[in-house]
């Protein structure tokens, strides 16, 4: 009896402490994806409204406390302000890279990281046909955590904020606008 409680103990500091995890048997690479909402820190043209999507990603743990991440995120979002009733305008991170700093190097059930980066971002047109769409660069700074959930699964909460410039136009002495978006972010990731 004695045998079992000290096999059954040891699983449990295993599974709490999580030292199996992040990184360690599941591998380098991982792949994700999840729900996104953005809240735009300034007003700006044109003005949106809290929109909601997704994006879908792939990471390249390269080292103990560094990874690389690809990504794409797809919002929708309606006019607010001045630009009421312009709807389903397409905020677009096609692609947007990342360098993510683990906290902690040794593996753990948690896995806290800071990020910076920068991507292509694009605004479409929407229903009003008023010149919305807008290409430009912007940069990524945020906090994260994933969650082991077991060696190959992962959750993970993210916020990213984004300071985007943006070119709307070729012809003109004002052709250009700035979105300031504060990303939430969720994901499910599977770790391979």
């Amino acid at each position: 009896m004695r045998k079992i409680f000290f096999c059954l103990s040891a699983i449990a500091v295993v599974l709490i402490s999580g030292q199996a995890y992040a990184g360690s048997a599941s591998g380098n690479f991982s792949v994700g994806l999840g729900p996104l909402g953005n809240i735009y820190v300034v007003d700006s043209n044109p003005q949106l409204d809290m929109g909601a999507g997704g994006y879908v990603f792939f990471d390249y743990r390269w080292s103990p406390q560094f990874s690389t991440q690809f990504g794409v995120v797809v919002t929708t979002q309606d006019g607010t302000g001045i630009s009421n009733g312009d709807n389903g305008i397409e905020f677009l991170g096609i692609p947007t890279f990342d360098l993510k700093f683990y906290i902690f190097s040794e593996p753990s059930r948690w896995d806290p990281y800071g990020l910076i980066g920068m991507g292509v971002y694009a605004v479409t047109e929407g229903s009003a046909k008023n010149g919305t769409t807008a290409v430009g660069i912007g940069a990524n700074l945020g906090l994260g955590t994933d969650f082991y959930i077991t060696e190959k699964w992962s959750v993970g909460l993210a916020a990213i904020f984004r300071s985007i410039g943006l070119i709307d136009s070729m012809g003109g002495s004002n052709n250009g606008t700035a979105l300031f978006p504060f990303s939430m972010m969720g994901n499910v990731a599977y770790h391979f």
